[in-house]
């Protein structure tokens, strides 16, 4: 699954991009929320999920957004990043994502949806500030 996404820092984040027309399911989401804090391991990374141009898995859902949370909360509630950027591009990503928000609510990491990447960069950088 490591080839459908890709994960790099750059300027003022880490930037974890899905392969075009890759087909996201919840497992590909743990394994790149896993190699994501093995490179990164610090727990205070600005990043943005780029999921655009995706489709989300017949097995996306709420059970399968809890795992993820679940997952998030078992490995890493000592390795929090600060500020979570999810880029989607259609009505079933965004729905999704919103689910993903409204769960990962308890979390000290904020988290917001953009369609815009240049929006989503510009909220990723303005560390400290409030959403």
């Amino acid at each position: 699954m490591a080839g459908e996404y890709t994960i790099e820092e750059q300027e003022h984040c880490v930037y974890v991009q899905f392969k075009d027309g890759s087909v996201v399911t919840p497992e590909m989401i743990i394994e790149a929320l896993d190699s994501e804090n093995a490179l990164y391991p610090t727990g205070k990374q600005y990043d943005i999920w780029d999921f655009r141009a995706c489709f989300p898995s017949e097995s996306f859902g709420y059970n399968a957004m809890l795992k993820i949370v679940d997952h998030i909360e078992t490995h890493y509630s000592d390795n929090w990043g600060i500020r979570t950027a999810l880029l989607v591009d259609d009505a079933t990503q965004f729905g999704l994502s919103r689910m993903f928000q409204t769960l990962s609510d308890v979390f000290p990491v904020q988290i917001t949806i953009f369609q815009d990447e240049a929006e989503a960069r510009r909220w990723v950088s303005k560390k400290g500030e409030t959403p």
